[in-house]
């Protein structure tokens, strides 16, 4: 064989490797702090689906949730009510036309409508945190003082560790505090875990991105003998 031909070969594979090292580092080294917002809000932005079980509660109180979410109005949480003598699941559940809020201990559904946006009052009826926590954390990444601390692995996937330093006012995420830390999914930019000077913890178990979710799942039926309560009625 052309001993030419063989060392052009082997420098024309080493300029390839050298390509392809600097590649896979320049996409996956941490992003600039000042650039972080606009990075996670264009990942964001693709995101279609999220399937998952996290643990959300304040200090040392914590309900574990199923979650399913189809970007960007429907979303599916279950919970599990501990300590009772029958099975009792909370259920929220919400699509482009309706909410559903189920409380089993009272046998309640009470159900508001989504059609016509968010309230004009600001309330939270027909919303919840589970559905607008991607939205509170980047608007939380535009408002700090950040610091990328590093990364970890959380839910089996590898999550950028961010330290948010946040304004007394207008904050975005002051149920959870002005000192928060987030773990962003290092792929998708999705918060993978929240902590917060409040005694706010939210952290995923397990979770998925970008599967198919059955569309019955958006749909609430609710338990027969259930009393249904429209808000504003």
């Amino acid at each position: 064989m052309d001993r030419k031909w063989i060392v052009g070969t082997v420098a024309g594979l080493a300029v390839l490797a050298a390509a392809a090292l600097a590649v896979l580092f320049f996409t996956s080294r941490p992003p600039n702090a000042d650039r972080l917002p606009e990075e996670a809000a264009a990942r964001l932005e693709e995101l279609q689906t999220i399937k998952g079980r996290l643990l959300l509660g304040k200090d040392d109180q914590a309900l574990e949730y199923e979650l399913w979410v189809q970007r960007p109005r429907h979303l599916r949480a279950e919970t599990e009510l501990k300590g009772l003598d029958r099975k009792a699941v909370f259920i929220l559940m919400f699509n482009d036309e309706e909410a559903w809020t189920y409380d089993p201990l009272l046998n309640i559904a009470t159900v508001t409508d989504r059609s016509k946006g968010p309230p004009a009052d600001g309330s939270r009826f027909g919303t919840s945190l589970l559905e607008t926590m991607p939205d509170d954390v980047l608007a939380g990444l535009r408002a700090a003082d950040i610091q990328i601390i590093g990364e970890e692995e959380v839910a089996g996937r590898n999550a950028l560790r961010v330290q948010l330093l946040l304004p007394p006012t207008q904050n975005p995420l002051a149920e959870v505090g002005q000192d928060v830390t987030v773990w962003l999914d290092r792929s998708v930019y999705y918060p993978l875990a929240i902590e917060g000077d409040s005694g706010f913890r939210l952290r995923f178990e397990f979770i998925r991105f970008n599967e198919a979710i059955d569309p019955v799942t958006f749909v609430f039926f609710p338990p027969p003998g259930a009393t249904v309560r429209r808000t504003g009625e």
